[in-house]
Formats: C-alpha cells, structure tokens, sequence
C-alpha cells in the first residue's frame, strides 16, 4: 500500500494558492486586493479595515496597502461607520461594483462550480475532514513550546 505523505497534502495546498495568485497577476492585482474584493463582493458593504484585513489573516500594513490601491483606484471608498465616527466603513464604489462584477464574481462562480463538481457526500466530507484537520492543527501548534516574541536566535 503507498504511504500518505503530509507533503502531497501542503504542495495540494501550496497550488490552490497558485490558482488564486495567478488569477490576481492576471487583473493587475495584488493577491491582498484580489482578497479585499472578494472579501466586499461577497459579504457586501460596511466592513471596517479591520474586519477585512482578519477576513484574510492580512497584517495592517498589507491590508491597508491593498485597501489604498483599491481606493486610489476608485473601486473602493471609506465611509464614516454609523455611531462611531472613529471607526471606517468600506464600500465598494460603482466602478468597483461593476469591475467586481465582471472579475471576482466569475471567480466566485468558478470555485462553487469545482466544489459542485463533488458530490454532496465527497462535499460533506471534504468539509469534515477540513475541520478536524484544523481543529486538532491547533490544539497541537497550542502545545508547541516556540520562543518566546522577539527572541531571536
């Protein structure tokens, strides 16, 4: 019988990466915009920076220089969020709706038609083995006695 290597399953990981960053090379985007966009397209209007950046994991510096491309762009602007006028809401603009539209929606549409070609059993699977792997990923990264921050070798 072949062994299973942990490997097979990274460099699976590692090329569905690929797809994404050769589609965002592809518009003229940054993996993190491409991100962004998905991001306002799918969940709608209102989101503040922060909640977009820990969408996508992106540190504040990466998620706020893809945020001002986005804006220097027109595709997005910053709105004063409602009650608090510190807090930002960011929204897609009518060009970025449109350019959303005829770009990430059709990503959109192709990733839901890779999983539909699963069928509902392989899905369901999928997705439970997706979760436990995640689940039990973090109990044991939780036990890893790492560095302490900042302490560099």
């Amino acid at each position: 019988m072949e062994e299973i290597a942990y490997r097979d399953y990274v460099q699976l990981n590692k090329e569905m990466d690929r797809v994404y960053h050769e589609m965002a090379v592809r518009l003229g985007l940054s993996d993190s915009a491409l991100a962004l966009l998905f991001t306002l397209w799918e969940e709608g209007d209102g989101l503040t920076p922060s909640q977009l950046y820990a969408e996508w994991s992106l540190s504040k510096q990466t998620g706020h220089s893809a945020l001002a491309w986005l804006e220097d762009r027109g595709l997005v602007r910053l709105e004063p969020g409602r009650g608090d006028r510190r807090s930002k809401g960011v929204s897609l603009t009518l060009r970025g709706y449109d350019y959303a539209q005829r770009t990430v929606a059709l990503l959109g549409r192709a990733e839901e038609a890779a999983f539909g070609a699963l069928t509902q059993e392989e899905q369901k699977t999928l997705l439970a083995l997706t979760a436990k792997m995640l689940c039990k990923l973090k109990e044991e990264m939780a036990e890893c006695d790492l560095p302490a921050k900042g302490e560099i070798l």
